[in-house]
């Protein structure tokens, strides 16, 4: 079973809260800035050989060392990083038919400096 994993530091003004108070061209500057980083990290660490899956799984942990973000909050904020998976051939696309199950968690860890998310994506078999 082929997989791929980036772990990333995106901006929590990402959350739904933060993009609430945010203004709108900040808001679009961290997404393109998420979404380009996720798209050069995934290019690093595609495996040799790796052909786009049709069909894939994708697991987002966040390590975090206080208070971790509720699921909606870490949704949005691993959004431009999952569209930037896409972009750089690890997803097929995003949507329900290639994207076939979404999980988070979470993991407590003790100091500032080890926080990251991670999003590993993992391709399925057509007959599974």
């Amino acid at each position: 079973m082929d997989s791929l994993t980036i772990e990333v530091m995106p901006d929590n003004r990402l959350s739904k809260n933060g993009l609430r108070k945010s203004n709108w061209r900040t808001s679009q500057t961290l997404m393109k800035t998420a979404r380009e980083a996720a798209y050069w990290l995934g290019r690093a660490e595609l495996p040799d050989g790796w052909e786009t899956p049709e069909r894939a799984t994708v697991q987002v942990v966040q390590y975090h060392a206080r208070r971790p973000l509720d699921y909606d909050g870490l949704a949005c904020v691993v959004a431009p990083s999952i569209d930037g998976l896409v972009d750089c051939g690890a997803l097929a696309d995003d949507d329900p038919r290639h994207l076939v199950g979404y999980t988070m968690g979470h993991v407590k860890v003790k100091t500032l400096a080890e926080q990251r998310i991670a999003i590993t994506v993992v391709a399925v078999e057509d007959g599974s």
